[in-house]
């Protein structure tokens, strides 16, 4: 007979594996969590916690350079790398302490170490103190990912970072170029140009943020050029090299090529999945250049075998790891399946001001419904924006020909926070003129959903009245 030293043993200590074994724990599972670094993955040491913390320091000295608008002098304002640096550490430190508490409210087992599959219930996992067997019914991979790195002559002889290690720079550096316009490379680069770097991205793309509406990643762009960043777009990095000068990059740009000089360079252009030392062939898991291959309940191609997080390539968000993670643990271990459901995930890239994104994009919403509505709002109409002399960007909201909400989209202050409130409507087809209905308090930026929706209430009743009207002609001519 088999004996087992646990229901379910989970490979990595981030987002998606801490979910999946704090629930596995609390479903009377006994649960072993491997991870081979830091608990906690990406999302804390490299990922969203660093990154907004910096972001937000930027945000605050931009702020004091514009403190004259709101009638306050302030002299002599500099940036102190090493205290942002040290804010960073605390932040990181104070969410830890919150993510060690939940573990150890839990029973789940924690194992530092790098696990290897010997076969569908064994692991070897490589500790401090020497290799350890782990035998287990079922297993979660929750391993990550890491930076893919582009294939460029001469990058990595030249040398790079990536926001693996750009929290860690000891100075500021004077110039930076970005390579990548995805939300990683957009936020970094505003990020750093407001805490005085000379910054440059490249993006090989024709837009930054090419997931996002057309609207919005056009107005991306301008609030990038407006903080001080140089865009190349539709640009091929073609070689790099160094010298004591710095960093120089040849790009190719509309069929024409030039160079530029940066005393940093830093690669934003994805990730890939971290697998490499988990033998995954071992036990039949199929997995491709961007994921572990999962079914909609999160398994694997291996009978007992789930994954969840990044390394499943779907949505690499922090709060989409959660939501597998829950998912993953459930499957695993209850008769009762769960499957995921991806139809309505809202995202935000952390710009100032912030960009969130639910549902369809209005060409994506064209092309399935072969028309559509689309309601704008400015934000320099809203009176709370006014106030806040945060009056950049605007609303978008897309329906369909009839009404219904199918997609949402927010460049403007404390858009993360906005979004929130139209997932409802998106997941179930509400109409755009019921936020009309809906009493908002003034003066608040979440009013900008309840103008959206005036204009729609505005024109149904518009559209109520010419029926009357014409109801009443056609009563007079027919007699």
């Amino acid at each position: 007979m088999n004996t087992f030293d646990y229901d379910l043993a989970v490979i990595g200590a981030g987002t998606a594996g801490l979910v999946s074994a704090v629930v596995a724990s609390s479903l009377d599972a006994k649960v072993l969590l491997i991870e081979r670094d830091r608990v906690g993955g990406e999302c804390l040491w490299t990922g969203c916690v660093p990154s907004k913390t910096l972001i937000r320091s930027a945000r605050a000295f931009d702020q004091i350079n514009r403190s004259e608008e709101f009638g306050i002098h302030i002299e002599k304002q500099r940036v102190v790398w090493s205290a942002v640096r040290l804010r960073i550490a605390d932040v990181r430190d104070e969410i830890k302490a919150l993510e060690r508490r939940e573990l150890e409210r839990s029973n789940v087992e924690l194992l530092s170490g790098t696990a290897t599959f010997v076969d569908h219930h064994t692991l070897r996992v490589a500790t401090k103190a020497g290799d350890k067997i782990v035998r287990a019914r079922k297993f979660i991979l929750a391993t990550g990912t890491k930076a893919r790195l582009p294939e460029i002559e001469g990058l990595a002889e030249a040398g790079f970072i990536t926001h693996e290690q750009i929290f860690d720079l000891p100075n500021l550096p004077r110039s930076l170029a970005i390579i990548g316009g995805g939300p990683i490379g957009c936020e970094f680069a505003q990020a750093f140009a407001r805490l005085g770097c000379k910054v440059t991205l490249i993006q090989s793309g024709a837009v930054l943020l090419p997931k996002e509406d057309a609207e919005i990643s056009e107005a991306a762009a301008r609030v990038l050029r407006n903080s001080g960043v140089t865009l190349h777009l539709g640009a091929k990095v073609l070689s790099v090299h160094g010298d004591d000068d710095g960093k120089h990059i040849t790009l190719e740009s509309a069929g024409e090529s030039h160079t530029l000089r940066a005393s940093q360079i830093l690669v934003a252009t994805g990730k890939t999945p971290d697998l490499k030392a988990l033998n995954l062939a071992a036990v039949g898991v199929k997995t491709d250049e961007r994921s572990v291959i999962v079914d909609d309940q999160l398994k694997t191609t291996a009978k007992n075998i789930w994954a969840c997080g990044d390394i499943t390539g779907k949505y690499l968000f922090t709060h989409v790891a959660e939501y597998q993670g829950k998912i993953a643990a459930q499957n695993a271990l209850l008769p009762a399946k769960a499957r995921v459901d991806y139809r309505v995930v809202p995202w935000t890239t952390f710009t100032d001001p912030e960009i969130s994104h639910l549902g369809q994009t209005e060409e994506e919403a064209r092309q399935e419904w072969g028309d559509c509505r689309v309601f704008r709002q400015p934000f320099k109409e809203l009176d709370r924006a006014i106030i806040e002399g945060e009056t950049d960007g605007f609303l978008k909201v897309v329906t369909t020909p009839n009404g219904r909400v199918v997609g949402v989209h927010i460049i403007g202050p404390g858009a993360g926070e906005l979004i929130h409130t139209w997932i409802p409507a998106v997941k179930d087809g509400a109409l755009i003129h019921e936020f009309g209905e809906a009493i908002h308090v003034y003066p608040t930026l979440s009013e900008i959903n309840h103008r959206a929706g005036n204009d729609a209430y505005r024109q149904l009743l518009e559209g109520l009245k010419e029926n009357r009207v014409a109801r009443w002609v056609l009563r007079k001519i027919v007699g």
